[in-house]
């Protein structure tokens, strides 16, 4: 296994085609990581087989989310320190396998164990794709690399719906179809993620790359860092590190909602069919997936991210107001897929543009510690986004769906909040990275 683990491991910058074919490997490895949470297409349908209600449903996703949150930060330093491909495909094999043992589910109790497997390995897989990306994009492009790397949760959610859509009706609705067919999926990527994916030299992934030229020399020179992992801390006991990965999630509120219960608020509200449900929430991921790259773009040619970020802000925290006021009214499935896209649209700018920005944040604290941070991202993400799937239906229970949407509204304007308070980062220009910070040296609040 080490000898195996050390012929994945390249000393070149990766540049061009490499990079290109690295990268595409990353999104699509994400993209079977990412399959856990992607049973929302199907809950309308696994809810009645097992006897389970929505409240019972959204505990036991709350729940399996938190574990993901609470293992991250166990496991995002051991992704630093060992490298980011072990994870990557240990983690992408044994989900696989879980998405294939979801079709053999019959209780509740099985259900509960598949989903706990798929929390652990999501756990170790998120720093690691995510730090792969870091360790394979320049400042410039770093936005778009992420905007690819969304692919795996968001292209996990738009593949499950688009094919729940289309082939739900083929199976006459039987949900253990869902989960064969990506199950199948999941084992080819696996074997071509082993096969092909390569991980940065230590000493590499200690450097700072802005652009093509800085790579060209780092490549001629040799990297001047020994690669040695800086001190956990560095992050860990940063609060602008956990301000701006909380501000994210508040943020990303409706996102959760819309993975995790999207179909199931389509079916309840509007009455749609399960399979129309499942159809009308792939537009909702398509749109989201184009406009991250768009933004991504846009973001790397003008290096404004809080900038960019902010118009997604500004958009969102409009548009919801509209959003909100849907609710009880009859909305054709046509304008359903027209509202349901500009809502991935409004999210998708904020969210681009921050991920680049939160790796160039890391950087500047340290190179050496993208796994760590992402790691105190996938904390917040998970284990808020848990008690958001906990929250979820007591809150409509008591004050309809227009209350949760409140909640998500004014989660938009706290990390509005966070972006106008957080000085460390320019609106106007990007800054040179500072010194890292020595491994004796405190943490930065």
């Amino acid at each position: 296994m080490v000898s195996w683990y050390r012929s994945r491991v390249i000393r070149v910058y990766p540049q061009r085609w490499l990079r290109a074919g690295l990268l595409t490997l990353v999104v699509i490895a994400n993209i079977v990581a990412n399959y856990e949470g992607q049973i929302a297409p199907v809950a309308p349908l696994l809810l009645p087989y097992l006897h389970m209600s929505t409240q019972v449903y959204g505990l036991i996703g709350g729940l399996t989310a938190m574990v993901t949150g609470f293992a991250a930060i166990f496991l995002g330093p051991l992704v630093d320190r060992i490298g980011r491909v072990f994870f990557v495909v240990v983690g992408t094999g044994i989900t696989a396998l879980m998405v294939l043992c979801m079709a053999l589910v019959h209780t509740v109790g099985e259900f509960i164990l598949v989903r706990f497997v798929m929390s652990m390995i999501l756990a170790m897989t998120l720093p690691a794709t995510t730090g792969l990306v870091r360790d394979f994009t320049p400042r410039v492009g770093r936005a778009f690399g992420y905007g690819l790397w969304t692919f795996g949760p968001v292209g996990a959610n738009y593949l499950a719906a688009w094919v729940a859509g289309w082939t739900l009706p083929m199976f006459h609705n039987a949900w253990q179809s869902q989960f064969v067919i990506m199950g199948i999926f999941c084992l080819v990527v696996t074997i071509l993620v082993a096969l092909f994916i390569r991980d940065l030299a230590p000493e590499l992934r200690a450097e700072i790359v802005h652009d093509e030229q800085a790579a060209n020399r780092l490549n001629t020179a040799g990297a001047g860092r020994d690669g040695e992992i800086a001190p956990t801390r560095l992050v860990y006991r940063s609060g602008r590190v956990w301000s701006l990965a909380v501000g994210i999630v508040l943020f990303l509120a409706i996102y959760f909602f819309v993975q995790a219960f999207g179909p199931l608020y389509f079916t309840m509200a509007f009455h749609y069919d399960p399979a129309t449900a499942a159809s009308v929430s792939s537009y909702f991921w398509l749109v989201n997936l184009g406009t991250l790259l768009a933004v991504g773009w846009v973001s790397d040619r003008l290096q404004l991210r809080k900038i960019c970020s902010f118009v997604g802000v500004i958009g969102l925290f409009c548009y919801m107001y509209f959003w909100i006021g849907l609710i009880g009214r009859p909305v054709s499935i046509g304008m359903m897929e027209v509202y349901a896209s500009l809502l991935g649209f409004f999210l998708a700018i904020g969210y681009g543009p921050w991920m680049a920005m939160f790796s160039e944040f890391l950087e500047d604290i340290h190179p050496t510690l993208q796994a760590s941070g992402w790691a105190v991202y996938s904390c917040a993400a998970y284990v808020l986004a848990g008690g958001f799937a906990i929250a979820t239906f007591v809150v409509v229970a008591q004050a309809g769906f227009q209350g949760w949407f409140s909640f998500c509204w004014f989660g938009v304007f706290v990390y509005g909040l966070v972006l106008l308070f957080m000085r460390s980062i320019p609106w106007f220009r990007r800054r040179l990275p500072r010194a890292p910070v020595a491994p004796s040296a405190g943490a930065e609040g």
